[in-house]
């Protein structure tokens, strides 16, 4: 990948661990010519409000003030990458209706860069952005570098929603195959008389099961249970 040595990027391929994957992200960010690189991760777990982490080298001061203030409902490009994942140039324009915040951004040297977004199939999502203080960002800049940070983006995602995901999450319970079975048509929108015909049991052997799996998955209800199987890669 061009403006990357190979092995820089063998090893940003094998590293595991978040703290150190962000600092070589840093690096190679900088190697774009950026100064400033921040990923903003939200989990989505079932039955839970949605989990927020940030991984950031943006100047401390404005960290603090984005997450106390909850600025983020100010930050236009996040706000327009959230439904998007083409890349959201930072401009004057884009910020015409939240000025205050591009007047303290620019005055942190946040001035120049761009948003972009990722989503998996869990609907969890992730937001990278890249800064410098000076120096405007053309399009053709812009189109040039973004497939790299995207590419970037991937891999930060994959390694820390992964471990973030693995301290939320409990480990998946002890589940039978008939368990599982049942689960897997329930969430295909099969009612237990449907899941009895297909499966040659008994409607209360169906039922058995499903509020043993409510049980195993701590759910309200089957719905519950069903959401969480899915959002948690079980069936």
């Amino acid at each position: 990948m061009r403006h990357w040595k190979p092995e820089y990027l063998r090893a940003f391929a094998e590293e595991h661990c978040p703290q150190k994957l962000f600092g070589m992200a840093v690096n190679m960010v900088q190697d774009l010519g950026m100064q400033y690189v921040a990923l903003n991760i939200r989990i989505q777990i079932a039955t839970q409000t949605p989990h927020l982490f940030l991984y950031s080298n943006y100047p401390q001061e404005w960290i603090e003030r984005y997450q106390r203030d909850d600025l983020y409902k100010q930050d236009s490009a996040a706000n327009a990458s959230h439904g998007s994942t083409m890349p959201v140039l930072w401009t004057d324009d884009l910020y015409r209706e939240a000025p205050q915040f591009r007047k303290a951004a620019c005055q942190s040297g946040l001035r120049h860069g761009w948003t972009q977004s990722l989503h998996d199939q869990q609907h969890n999502e992730s937001q990278i952005s890249v800064a410098r203080s000076t120096r405007s960002i053309s399009i053709t800049e812009l189109y040039r570098k973004a497939g790299n940070v995207q590419w970037l983006s991937h891999k930060l995602h994959e390694v820390i929603s992964a471990h973030h995901l693995a301290a939320l999450c409990p480990p998946q319970p002890k589940m039978s195959e008939r368990e599982l079975e049942v689960l897997k048509w329930s969430a295909a929108g099969k009612t237990a008389a449907d899941v009895a015909c297909i499966l040659s049991l008994s409607q209360s052997t169906v039922n058995f099961h499903i509020r043993s799996v409510i049980t195993k998955t701590n759910a309200a209800n089957k719905a519950a249970a069903i959401a969480i199987a899915v959002m948690r890669g079980w069936i």
